[in-house]
């Protein structure tokens, strides 16, 4: 029998090898096995082999979880010509299906289209089962089937040898064969030795061979009890051998669903044992209530909140060997960080990191094979051991006992950055923090704000200050001690070739000290995190992708551990640099920093709850137990100054018009100066619109303080703005309220008929409001006896949300996380899209990589495609060649894909709805159907995007190369044509004809494996630039690596520059209402850098246009416009700026940061308009009583907005005058007195 298996279980070939041996001695020429390992990945030869073999065997066993698409196509092609019976295992192509009589199409429910379905194959093969032995035929097929699943589920040498039997006697005719014994299944679920496989019936049985002694903690361990596709045990076994040096461990088996388990799994966890679990350990992939086939994960989550213990998830790589992975920079690959990172984050879990990998493959010449088994990592072993330690400390410690690091930021370094975090009043957040813990019976005082402020401003705490130099308050660590752990760090001399000899020039003495910023109040520390050096140093900047953290950096976190020997750090607010530094992508390595610096001490970091893409990275590389913090409310901006006067001009126009239509033609002269003086449109339709959308966006009023919900007034805020939109839970209130008048809202928006607008938004409020005072509609939403109901369940749904809004959990979340209790996980995101975000205090998870994009989210990325391109067509009568689009990890969760879904349209693609979550297919459109040409595409994503959508840019890959195969004209096809030159030019520089086709495929581009930023902005702080080409060459220099499925930021020269001289056009979107384009840096970074590159490359600019998805509907503009909206709505805005100055300190920082921003903007895309500085200049030096306001919030920061408005000047992008000029001066030399004063 031509027998053919191709598997990704490593046991499941060595069993079948050894079996294979045995039935040959036995049974000589009965089985001819072939066998190969579909986890790796072949060379072509190898490939066609394969094929060729299935496609002449007997029978083919197919098991292809997580192989390569080659494999599967090498398998797919060989089985469409294989005569012989098929047995796909898992998710394998089930569609090839045939034993005997039993195919796949006995699974369908009805149809041909329909898909197998699941439920009625299971209770089909229970069936089967019981009745296969006594019915021939298609039953006992289906028996027959059941059981070589079961067997290859153990696949232990027992199982594969009945499988083989059972094979041979049955499909093969060979009756002399053994009768084949029934699978021996795993034990189920219960406690469970790994070294031997022996299952327990009771705890007290367990107790015998494994001494339970109740004064030390428990730690339960969550282990597979099979050996498919990898056998752990023996790596559980030498991780249990090492926890039981301080803690009992009950290891768990687990086989089966979880809904079979559940119950076992509660009662081991919380009732057989005297003392309960105080920690889970779970090396099981993918969520912990649902597997590949599905599950219940809430289930899963619900026990976990009854268990209410750290739930931690280390893992072992069943697809790198060790050796591949302490190489590595990306550390897993994609498939694994999915099932065993991404999966179980839903969960909540914290420590995702690998602590087994495969061994070095041995071959086998016999059967043209290589084998290999699971071993552990030792030093990812002794590392997860050390920190389970001092997660069980943390949690049996009594709080007065704690020893609590609590670290604040100071970047860039400096008296105007102190405290700084997204959204965040820092320094009030720590002060009512202190006072929280001082309150759960922490030992130390409770600060105030004032205080704080006191001790760390005016150059008494702060990293590299200006002011002061008056070192006496800081602390001092001698060196020694560093000097000596640093000397057993790889990488010590390039420390020393980096930042020079111990103690380095940054924050030390000449007594050879380390100054640490921050004061001890009892048994908790505030400290300040080192800076990264090159605002200090400079030059560095230009270094900044392989930038070892300095002396002092290294220096304080060992003097956290050492010397005030913390029981936990808490770093605050979103973010720090730590999570940045030097070192693997995901599953990190005692060599990465961020691994390396934290050591074994429980890490609590207290994040924006918006900011799924930088909360992921702080999870994965710094093992952070996230508590979410809540953004400040969002307020209508309003209309102020002139801009309201306007208005009310255009209303009294109106107003003319209907009245005294003689004076209409002098009020509209009027409108046109006055709204040119304001550079505004003069035409009438654009300036309203542009009014309009300025009197209602949303702007952030003020700080968020850590622990403080929305009050009842502000949730009600945030709650009008939420039901603005469409959603499964309610109709948009002023849909419903234009409806109720016998209006149509859509087509009031089409015929900008603001006016009605204007009233429905306004009626939509005072019906809401009213709504929540007496839960009764206003006669307004009632006229002709509109639809009620759908009035009450839209507001229903407001009232819930305005309720939740109230709620903030933030201190429960860190009294849980030091108390060392289980954090459940919540989506990270935009409040506005995912309102059940609120409450905050929780662990964060990224939205779901595999469902992206969700059909509204393409949806509005074609729209997104549809309007940039009309915008272009409008212009320049032609379509783009090719778009360059900034695809970001925090906008791809946020919105759920609209920018992947944008690339998508351009290209002529859609999501088919004949995939999966695990198996995502998409349809190319006809161009018949498209109506224009395929645009191509050069994609710059960013080192998050990469980290958390990996499986993304490998469908992206497939995608591409599909679309090159298509038989359509170069006119047709832009992508195609431009990937044709691309492969010529290739070719010529020597490249293989394999290697040349991918790269020319090559779409998308970021920063190199393990980078995550530009470089741009540490150019544009440090003020280390001369000339925007050097801007360009920054970003060319850090953007240029390749993304492919097969290479992983690598370096092609020139390839880069040859993808930009296509670009006709700049995209990126604006998906939330927390930041104008002008409010965040790395929008001049990454669509600012992109745009500067592209003309640099070019000799000429491209079109720039930002796509706003914030409202109801997308908008998209030039880039000129977006940022005179964010100047006008923000940084202008008499309500954004009191808000700001609101908060102490805290204000004048962030508005400085948005001085910085323009200069980025203006250096990158030109875009930003004279009469922009020149307000800025009235507003922030003209108007005296700002001055004085700015002043006294945060003179350093003021002094830095003087500082960056003369850099406007010097740089040639204000053309100030003399005497504006002359202001700034005056200015800034009274600043300085002033502060010099204070210090």
């Amino acid at each position: 029998m031509k027998l053919t298996f191709v598997t990704v279980s490593p046991p499941a070939v060595k069993n079948l090898i050894a079996i294979g041996k045995e039935i040959e001695a036995q049974y000589p020429q009965a089985l001819e096995l072939k066998l190969y390992y579909g986890a790796s990945e072949p060379a072509e030869e190898k490939l066609a082999e394969m094929t060729e073999t299935i496609s002449q065997s007997d029978l083919v066993f197919i098991d292809l979880m997580g192989s390569s698409p080659a494999v599967s196509k090498a398998v797919s092609a060989g089985l469409e010509k294989c005569p012989g019976h098929i047995v796909p295992y898992g998710n394998s192509p089930r569609e090839h299906m045939r034993l005997g009589k039993f195919t796949m199409e006995a699974m369908k429910s009805g149809g041909e289209d329909k898909k197998p379905d699941m439920a009625a194959m299971a209770k089909m093969r229970t069936m089967a089962e019981k009745m296969g032995k006594v019915i021939p035929g298609k039953m006992s097929d289906m028996r027959n089937y059941s059981l070589l699943m079961k067997y290859f589920k153990a696949a232990d040498l027992f199982n594969i040898r009945n499988m083989l039997y059972l094979l041979l006697r049955e499909y093969s005719g060979i009756k002399d064969i053994p009768k084949p014994q029934e699978p021996r299944e795993a034990g189920g679920t219960g406690l469970c030795d790994p070294k031997t496989m022996r299952f327990y019936d009771s705890f007290q049985d367990y107790s015998r061979d494994f001494p339970f002694a109740e004064d030390r903690p428990t730690v339960g361990m969550l282990f597979y009890g099979h050996t498919y596709p990898t056998d752990t045990s023996g790596c559980v076994a030498v991780i249990k051998n090492r926890l039981e040096e301080f803690a009992n461990v009950l290891t768990i088996a687990v086989s089966g669903s979880f809904e079979e388990n559940r119950e076992k799994l509660r009662e081991v966890l919380l009732n057989c044992t005297p003392r309960p679990v105080d920690l889970i350990l779970n090396f099981m992939s993918f969520r912990l209530g649902a597997g590949p086939m599905g599950g219940d994960h809430q289930a899963g989550v619900d026990l976990l909140k009854e268990v209410n213990v750290p739930y931690l998830h280390p893992y072992f790589m069943s697809r790198r060997t060790v050796k591949e992975w302490e190489e590595s920079v990306q550390g897993c690959s994609t498939s694994e960080i999915m099932i065993s990172v991404m999966l179980p984050e839903l969960d909540g879990c914290l420590e995702s990191y690998p602590v087994g990998a495969m061994s070095e493959p041995k071959y086998n010449p016999e059967f043209d094979i290589v084998t290999t088994e699971l071993e552990p990592i030792p030093e990812r072993v002794e590392k997860l051991a050390a920190r389970v330690k001092k997660h069980l400390d943390l949690r049996d410690k009594e709080n007065k006992d704690k020893k609590i690091a609590v670290i604040c930021y100071n970047y860039p370094p400096g008296e105007s950055n102190l405290f700084g975090g997204a959204f965040l009043d820092t320094f009030a957040s720590v002060a009512t923090i202190l006072s929280h813990l001082k309150g759960e019976g922490y030992a130390t005082e409770a600060l105030s704000k004032e205080q704080l402020m006191e001790i760390f401003t005016a150059g008494k705490g702060v990293n590299s200050g200006k002011y002061g130099g008056e070192w006496a308050e800081m602390i001092k660590y001698p060196d020694g001690s560093y000097h000596k752990q640093l000397k057993q760090n790889p990488d010590y001399q390039e420390m020393l070739e980096q930042w020079g000899p111990v103690p380095g020039r940054i924050m030390s003495t000449e007594r050879h000290e380390f100054l640490i910023p921050g004061t001890i109040q009892g048994k908790v520390f505030i400290g300040l995190q080192p800076s990264r050096g090159i605002h200090e140093e400079e030059e560095k900047a230009y270094h900044d992708k392989n930038l070892l953290p300095h002396h002092q950096y290294l220096a304080f976190y060992q003097w956290l551990k050492e010397e005030f020997q913390a029981d936990a750090v808490i770093h605050v607010g979103t973010h720090g640099t730590l999570e940045f530094l030097k070192g693997k992508e995901s599953g990190m390595s005692g060599r990465c920093y961020p691994d390396q610096l934290l050591a074994d001490l429980p890490h609590i970091y207290l994040y924006y709850c918006g900011n799924p893409s930088e909360a992921t990275i702080a999870k994965r590389r710094s093992h952070a137990n996230l508590v979410s913090y809540q953004p400040p409310v969002f307020v209508q901006g309003e209309l102020y100054g002139d801009y309201s006067k306007l208005m009310t001009m255009i209303d009294n126009y109106r107003q003319s018009l209907a009245l005294a239509p003689r004076g209409s033609a002098g009020i509209l002269e009027e409108i046109g100066k006055t709204a040119a003086e304001l550079n505004l449109p003069i035409d009438l339709e654009e300036l309203e619109s542009e009014l309009y959308r300025m009197n209602r966006s949303l702007i952030p009023k003020g700080l968020h303080v850590f622990g403080q919900g929305f009050s009842g007034e502000e949730a009600a805020e945030y709650v009008n703005g939420l039901l603005r939109y469409s959603r499964q839970e309610a109709t948009p209130l002023r849909k419903l309220m234009a409806e109720a008048r016998g209006w149509d809202a859509g087509e009031l928006w089409e015929q900008r008929d603001y006016e009605r607008l204007r009233e429905l938004d306004q009626a939509a409020r005072e019906v809401f409001q009213h709504y929540l005072r007496t839960g009764e509609l206003l006669a307004c939403a009632t006229v002709n006896g509109h639809n009620q109901a759908e009035f009450r369940k839209t507001l229903d749904y407001g009232r819930r949300i305005y309720e939740a809004a109230q709620e903030n959990h933030e201190l429960q979340g860190l009294s849980r996380t030091l108390a060392g209790e289980y954090n459940p996980a919540k989506l990270a995101g935009d409040i506005y899209r995912h309102p059940e975000i609120l409450p905050s205090g929780y662990n964060l998870y990224q939205f779901d990589p595999r469902l992206i994009p969700t059909p509204t989210a393409y949806a509005r990325g074609a729209k997104i495609c549809a309007d940039t391109l009309a915008a272009y067509h409008q212009e320049t009568d032609t379509y783009p060649l090719s778009t360059g689009v900034i695809l970001w990890g925090i906008e791809t969760s946020r919105t759920q894909g609209e920018t992947f879904a944008q690339i998508l349209a351009y290209l002529g693609v859609r999501v088919s709805d004949q995939g999966n979550e695990w198996d995502p297919r998409y349809e190319i459109i006809p161009l018949e159907e498209l109506g224009r040409p395929r645009i191509d595409v050069t994609i710059n994503i960013c080192g998050f995007f990469r980290d958390m959508f990996p499986n993304l840019i490998e469908s992206l890959s497939d995608l591409l190369a599909r679309l090159d195969e298509l038989e359509e004209k170069d006119e047709e096809n832009y992508f195609k044509a431009n990937s044709r030159k691309l492969y010529r030019k290739l070719m010529e520089e020597g490249y293989s004809s394999q290697e040349a086709k991918e790269l020319s495929l090559a779409r998308v581009f970021g920063p190199q494996e393990g980078g995550y930023g530009t470089g741009l902005t540490k150019l544009l702080e440090t003020k280390n630039w001369e000339s925007e080409e050097q801007l360009g060459n920054m970003f060319i220099s850090n953007s240029q690596h390749i993304y492919t499925r097969h290479w992983h930021g690598k370096k092609v020269e020139g390839l880069y520059e040859e993808n930009l001289k296509a670009i006709d056009i700049v995209s990126q979107i604006r998906s939330s209402y927390e930041y104008e384009i002008t409010d965040l840096d790395h929008y001049y970074e990454f669509f600012g850098g992109l745009a500067k590159s592209a003309e640099l490359v070019k000799g000429r600019k491209v079109k720039l246009y930002i796509s706003d998805t914030t409202g109801e509907r997308v908008s998209t503009e030039k880039a000129e416009k977006a940022i005179a909206r964010g100047i006008r709505t923000r940084v202008l805005n008499p309500k954004w700026i009191d808000g700001m100055l609101e908060h102490a300190y805290h204000g004048g920082q962030k508005i400085a940061e948005r001085f910085e921003n323009i200069m980025g903007l203006a250096a990158t895309t030109n875009s930003v308009d004279q009469w922009i500085f020149n307000d800025l200049h009235n507003s922030y030096a003209e108007d005296a009583e700002l001055r004085q306001k700015m002043q006294e919030n945060n003179p350093f920061a003021y002094l830095n907005i003087i500082e960056q408005m003369m850099e406007y000047s010097n740089r040639g992008y204000w053309q100030a005058t003399p005497e504006q000029l002359d202001k700034l001066r005056q200015i800034y030399l009274e600043v300085e007195d002033s502060i010099e004063e204070r210090v």
